[in-house]
């Protein structure tokens, strides 16, 4: 992939790879339908090519929902990018990554920051969207340690009927890496399976 087209990649905020993956997607306006077809997943658009070649790109207004693989996605808007003063609040529909759904669902927003001139990075945002509420929570996490203070005192009230998840958190034992974890047993009102480190390259 050439410099420019890489650059220009980033600009669209492609999520899911560089190329088309086989998926389905559904249409909000049809929600009984799921249409096949190649699918790139960009933040502000749907793109699909079909099995005759004919390129279709829709809005996240447009889209229900879209899966590549087992990465599903949906349109969220009302959450924040980055974080402290330079927080930029989405109020415009974007496709996210749904992470673990249920009462409580996580979102993933990825996107890269950089230019031409500069180099750039992939930055992750994680929010929980309260179904009951209709309403869309961004987690503040320190980019030091994964967690903080305000990540723990904004995510305890979702676990506040869950003693055991609470005592967790409340400890420091759970960070951004442990939280797709965290949220499926508080989903699921099971217990708490710590996921299993990826040992350093070259470590038997």
């Amino acid at each position: 992939m050439s410099y420019l087209t890489s650059y220009a990649q980033i600009q669209k905020g492609l999520l899911f790879g560089h190329k088309a993956e086989s998926g389905f997607y559904v249409l909000s306006d049809n929600r009984l339908v799921r249409y096949p077809g190649n699918i790139k997943v960009y933040a502000h658009e749907l793109v699909v090519k079909d099995d005759q070649g004919k390129q279709v790109k829709y809005t996240p207004d447009e889209v229900y929902s879209a899966q590549i693989g087992t990465t599903h996605y949906i349109a969220a808007s009302g959450f924040k990018t980055k974080s402290g003063f330079w927080s930029v609040k989405q109020d415009e529909k974007l496709f996210v990554e749904v992470v673990d759904s249920g009462k409580i669902s996580l979102y993933r927003y990825r996107y890269t920051v950089g230019g031409p001139n500069y180099s750039s990075r992939e930055l992750e945002t994680y929010m929980l969207y309260d179904a009951a509420l209709d309403s869309t929570t961004t987690l503040p996490v320190s980019a030091y340690t994964g967690k903080g203070k305000r990540f723990r005192e904004t995510l305890a009230p979702f676990a506040a009927a869950r003693p055991d998840l609470l005592a967790l958190l409340n400890n420091g034992s759970i960070s951004i890496d442990e939280l797709p974890s965290f949220m499926h047993a508080l989903n699921t009102n099971q217990p708490f399976i710590r996921p299993k480190s990826i040992p350093a390259f070259g470590a038997d």
